[in-house]
């Protein structure tokens, strides 16, 4: 169930996903307050209703609010404007994801222990759970299947008392809540279709924004994000981190001599190398602009930066790409600036900017 309920979340562009959190972080206190007064409702209802398990209500009630004070709480934790990592962001999704899952299983709970055989107090009942169904909605955007789960947890209880009674009437409101539950699965399917659609645009929009259209290396406005976020992972991990500025020599003169369609070739050779040599899921490669391209290793000694830039520059010598400047024709090479330091531990909020590396 685990793997299904976060399977969204792992093919979410990380740009969405911070969209995503940060759309339900800034309505959290609507949500709190949308939960605190339906339950207080409920309550209410109970209690005119001279219900008998007033300490089993008590519970209940305690419980709902307990839930929504920690969420709110969490809301405080993300900072929209913060660089987080794809796996901090996933944190949050999930987070999310089990506060919403565990507010409908006590609204779920409602319709067995706190069941009332008064039939207004049903129908009233059954509004305040509908209510309850529609605020789970903003789920979709992380999980479908999580979203199914809540609305069968919450309307499942409940309609089985109902059709478990021997009145008609009762028993066709049950029916009638199986059918609303239908209908809102169908109409979520339809609108994850939709909303599939506009998230693999926004990817494919995001990959042109970031990609160099030359080389189809990551560009510089990728490379500062993903700078900033690296730089604050370390920092945190307490880690060195490297860095190598590559300038592909006489370039220039390469692209007059040759003309701009030879250089764009050269270039995607030199960016092939690169890539050969940066080969672990976190290092990052990136063209800067014009013919400087980057590459930044995470938690790498300044030693193990030493030998990955020899072995680049070796690499893009071994290539043999003729350089026709002047009377004696060379080959084209590549010099490499190495740079590494351990980032600083993160400073207080209030000073967050900092702890940031200025481009």
């Amino acid at each position: 169930m685990y793997k299904n309920k976060t399977a969204s979340l792992l093919h979410t562009s990380p740009l969405i996903l911070r969209g995503q959190i940060a759309f339900l972080s800034k309505h959290g206190a609507t949500w709190f307050w949308g939960h605190f007064l339906t339950a207080s409702l409920f309550v209410s209802l109970r209690w005119i209703d001279n219900n008998e398990n007033l300490a089993l209500l008590t519970l209940w009630y305690g419980a709902i609010i307990m839930l929504g004070v920690m969420r709110w709480i969490f809301d405080q934790s993300f900072f929209p404007d913060q660089n987080y990592t794809t796996e901090e962001l996933k944190n949050f999704a999930q987070h999310y994801l089990l506060y919403s899952t565990l507010t409908s299983t006590l609204w779920g709970i409602s319709g067995i222990v706190l069941f009332s055989q008064n039939t207004l107090t049903q129908a009233l009942h059954l509004i305040l759970l509908t209510g309850v169904v529609i605020s789970t909605l903003p789920m979709l955007t992380l999980s479908r299947f999580a979203l199914y789960i809540q609305i069968g947890v919450i309307l499942l209880p409940i309609t089985l008392n109902l059709l478990l009674l021997a009145d008609s009437q009762q028993q066709a409101l049950g029916l009638g809540i199986m059918l609303m539950a239908g209908l809102l699965i169908s109409a979520s399917q339809a609108l994850t279709n939709l909303l599939n659609d506009l998230n693999a645009t926004q990817i494919r929009m995001e990959e042109q924004a970031h990609t160099d259209q030359v080389t189809q290396m990551p560009n510089r406005r990728f490379f500062d994000q993903a700078f900033k976020t690296e730089w604050r992972r370390m920092a945190r991990e307490s880690k060195m981190i490297s860095l190598l500025m590559i300038d592909v020599d006489h370039f220039k003169r390469y692209n007059d001599k040759h003309g701009h369609h030879a250089g764009d070739q050269c270039l995607l050779t030199v960016a092939s190398c690169i890539k050969s040599v940066a080969r672990r899921a976190s290092d990052i490669v990136a063209r800067h602009g014009g013919e400087e391209f980057v590459v930044l290793l995470p938690d790498t000694s300044i030693e193990d930066a030493n030998e990955i830039a020899e072995r680049l520059r070796k690499n893009v010598e071994d290539q043999r790409i003729l350089h026709a400047d002047g009377a004696l024709p060379r080959i084209v090479t590549v010099s490499i600036g190495v740079s590494c330091c351990a980032p600083p531990p993160p400073a207080a909020r209030l000073n967050k900017t900092q702890d940031e590396p200025i481009l």
